[in-house]
């Protein structure tokens, strides 16, 4: 699938320059995890990793998988990625980005799937 807004082409470029963005990104293709999960495995301080989520879920790279109620009343979130890969490419020519991303099988299967058996 090929990005074609200039706008959200710029704004993937920016958030994925940031390792912390990258590891978030690469950390969620195969299974969900929470933002504290992240934290933990990533060496990342939570404050941080919760912007990355935002960045990420902001221009659709990143997705909340399930959300879970919990004891104290707050909400527990496990994200996933979207995308398997992002490729950026400069076109010389027209002095522009373009942006090619392979969807993540996985949680679009799983949308599909959710989205036939609510009779979409």
């Amino acid at each position: 699938m090929r990005i074609k807004d200039p706008g959200l082409i710029e704004k993937m470029i920016k958030a994925l320059t940031e390792p912390g963005v990258r590891k978030v990104l690469c950390s969620t293709v195969v299974t969900s995890k929470s933002a504290t999960q992240l934290s933990e495995e990533l060496n990342i301080p939570i404050r941080s990793v919760y912007r990355h989520i935002t960045d990420l879920c902001d221009i659709g790279l990143l997705t909340s998988e399930r959300a879970m109620l919990i004891d104290s009343g707050g909400k527990f979130v496990m994200y996933r990625s979207m995308v398997k890969s992002v490729s950026i490419l400069y076109n010389s020519e027209r002095d522009s980005f373009e942006v090619d991303i392979i969807p993540n099988e996985n949680i679009l299967g799983k949308f599909m799937r959710f989205w036939s058996y609510m009779g979409g």
